[in-house]
């Protein structure tokens, strides 16, 4: 065998290498990418569990709608002036605003949000609707991600329907486990 043939066979396996090592880059990449957008969504998850925030989300389903007929509440949130200690929900928006921000841009996946956060999100907007209007007069893009959120999170409920998932039929000798519709009462 030639030297020329030698070394042609040796570029080639050369460039399967090359190829090969490519290859192998883009799929480790692509695992990157999943775990970074999975520890994104834990980080987040865990703040949605932690107590302050609890409060604050209680705060929202509970007194907000109350707070929103003070005109001194509603004034501070006009003017922007107002103490992050009584105006709970701002805390909420933001949560939710962080969400929407990293699905907007492409760094979490929306079927991670989506499977899990889309009752509440669509919860506290409506709940947050005035508030977002009133901050709005004085900050226009206030909390854009966070209705970016709550569009979303509408469209996958018209989607879904009721069951989100399509549940596989339960095994058989499991069918006591079925959750069943309560009777109507007459």
């Amino acid at each position: 065998m030639s030297w020329e043939a030698l070394t042609a066979i040796a570029s080639l396996i050369t460039a399967a290498v090359i190829a090969v090592t490519a290859i192998v880059a883009i799929v480790q990449i692509r695992h990157l990418r999943t775990a970074n957008q999975l520890a994104a969504a834990l980080t987040l998850y865990e703040e949605f569990d932690n107590a302050d925030f609890r409060v604050a989300r209680t705060f929202v389903d509970t007194e907000l709608e109350e707070r929103m007929k003070d005109p001194v509440f509603r004034d501070e949130l006009l003017s922007g002036k107002f103490d992050r200690n009584v105006h709970l929900e701002i805390r909420v928006g933001n949560y939710w605003e962080k969400f929407g921000l990293l699905m907007r841009t492409g760094l979490l996946d929306q079927t991670l949000f989506l499977d899990w956060g889309t009752g509440g999100c669509i919860r506290d907007w409506r709940a947050m609707r005035e508030v977002t209007r009133l901050i709005r007069v004085r900050v226009p893009p206030v909390w854009r991600d966070f209705e970016y959120c709550a569009r979303l999170s509408a469209a996958h409920l018209a989607k879904i329907g009721r069951h989100p998932l399509q549940l596989p039929k339960w095994s058989e000798g499991y069918e006591d486990l079925e959750i069943r519709e309560p009777a109507t009462r007459q």
